[in-house]
């Protein structure tokens, strides 16, 4: 945990204020398949198999990179997709799952300022819980807020910042 915030990933945006929101059922036209490599595919190939990981392991209680479309209070449209929503519905819980193959601030800042705004609004009343998946965690990183290790993605504990370590 760090007194001091780390930056925001380059040029990220956060969901001030939101105001309306959906869960869209297919991608923005913008989006365009691309081939990666080097790091970026190792993380694409990781992000892969922790996606399949969690499909297998909680079935249709997990929503897998759902696009969401939301407005904000001057009224303009933005998207954004967070890796994956694991619904608790007993528990009128919702934790947000970032993949990332090395444990990073940039995680907190997408979660925290970008995808938990809209999915509160989605989810009004529920809990939310947040949850960074990754194959390297480092406790020396710089992070907002305290981390706590979780072997179970719907036990983060609530006020921390759950982090699942997953090696296939």
């Amino acid at each position: 945990m760090s007194s001091r915030l780390p930056p925001p990933p380059a040029n990220f945006r956060p969901a001030d204020h939101v105001t309306k929101a959906f869960v869209s059922d297919t991608a923005p036209s913008f989006v365009r398949p691309q081939r990666r490599h080097g790091r970026r595919a190792l993380g694409i190939r990781y992000e892969k198999a922790v996606q399949d990981y969690l499909e297998v392991r909680y079935g249709q209680s997990y929503i897998r990179s759902p696009w969401l479309h939301f407005a904000n209070d001057k009224d303009v449209w933005h998207w954004c997709q967070p890796d994956g929503v694991l619904l608790q519905h007993e528990r009128r819980r919702f934790t947000i799952i970032e993949v990332k193959y090395q444990h990073t601030s940039d995680a907190w800042w997408q979660v925290e300022k970008l995808y938990r705004p809209v999915l509160e609004f989605l989810f009004p009343g529920w809990e939310c819980a947040r949850c960074e998946v990754v194959k390297w965690f480092d406790g020396t990183i710089a992070f907002p807020e305290q981390t706590k290790l979780c072997e179970e993605i719907g036990a983060v504990p609530f006020g921390f910042f759950g982090v699942h370590i997953y090696k296939p």
